[in-house]
């Protein structure tokens, strides 16, 4: 059962900044998954979902890598009542797409691309217009 005061610590943490409404606010993987049992959260349309556990601990282990130097998740829509939507984890660091798209292959990314930080975080300021490489869901 999805933990209601850490949905709504989180909501809040999303409601503030000003880019959730062009769904582009950024959350911590610990924060993103902290009382979270919602499939539908993220992968939602994986034929064979593995679990937001194994999401969590695959996230969170790119976090320990000396060619990563940040993990966001992008929050996407807050869902009425269920936990809010992800469909893309932005990875920040040295990493290539390619070593990237292998060390995630069992979160099954419908796209793995590199990408540029195009608007201004309010919430990470100091990402703006650095690279990245996108683990997308469809």
């Amino acid at each position: 059962m999805v933990d209601l005061a850490k949905r709504e610590k989180l909501h809040l943490q999303i409601l503030s900044q000003p880019e959730y409404e062009k769904g582009r606010a950024l959350v911590k993987i610990a924060e993103y998954f902290d009382g979270n049992d919602d499939l539908g959260s993220i992968g939602c349309n994986l034929p064979h979902h593995p679990g937001l556990k194994h999401f969590k601990e695959r996230l969170e282990s790119l976090e320990e890598r000396d060619d990563i130097a940040e993990v966001w998740m992008q929050i996407y829509d807050l869902g009425e009542g269920d936990w809010p939507f992800s469909e893309n984890v932005l990875i920040f660091g040295s990493i290539a797409e390619s070593t990237l798209q292998q060390i995630s292959e069992s979160l099954e990314p419908s796209e793995v691309s590199e990408m540029h930080i195009e608007w201004l975080p309010s919430r990470a300021p100091h990402l703006a217009g650095r690279r990245y490489v996108n683990l997308w869901w469809d």
